[in-house]
């Protein structure tokens, strides 16, 4: 599901990762599946336990309000953490990394499913490529997790 997003937006992520937290554009290259990878499990996370309206909330926060949402801090806190294991930067770096990082990747995300103030639950799972409830979404992350067989059978647990 996010894979095809993160081909269209990826250019933009490495760009803002080089240009304003510092980083080489080979550790940017290095550092975006981590973010994608981070943001998907974070999401999917939320998804399962029914909290659509903090992931719409998320994307509807812009600019500044975006530093102060609960969930994009705890996405955030988990690729800072994930840089640092994976990549190896120390705090600090990983801290400006991942803040630029998920930043750049929600702000972009937004942008194509309507912009800040203007997301819901259905622009949401339309720009995201998902249909239906969070039965759909759950399945739909799961599959690209896992591949179909598993991520179909889980997905089967949810009614779909």
């Amino acid at each position: 599901m996010l894979d095809n997003l993160f081909n269209s937006i990826g250019g933009d992520v490495v760009s803002n990762l080089t240009e304003k937290a510092g980083i080489s554009m080979d550790q940017a290259k290095q550092i975006l599946p981590i973010g994608q990878e981070t943001l998907q499990s974070g999401l999917m996370e939320q998804v399962t336990s029914g909290n659509i309206g903090d992931i719409v909330g998320m994307f509807n926060s812009g600019g500044g309000d975006l530093q102060s949402n609960g969930l994009f801090g705890s996405l955030k806190g988990m690729f800072m953490q994930n840089i640092m294991s994976k990549v190896g930067l120390d705090e600090s770096v990983a801290g400006a990394v991942a803040g630029t990082g998920m930043e750049s990747m929600i702000s972009n995300i937004t942008g194509m499913v309507g912009g800040a103030g203007n997301v819901t639950e259905d622009s949401l799972k339309e720009g995201l490529g998902m249909g239906g409830g969070i039965a759909d979404i759950a399945g739909n992350m799961l599959k690209d997790k896992l591949g179909d067989g598993i991520g179909g059978a889980i997905g089967g647990l949810f009614g779909k």
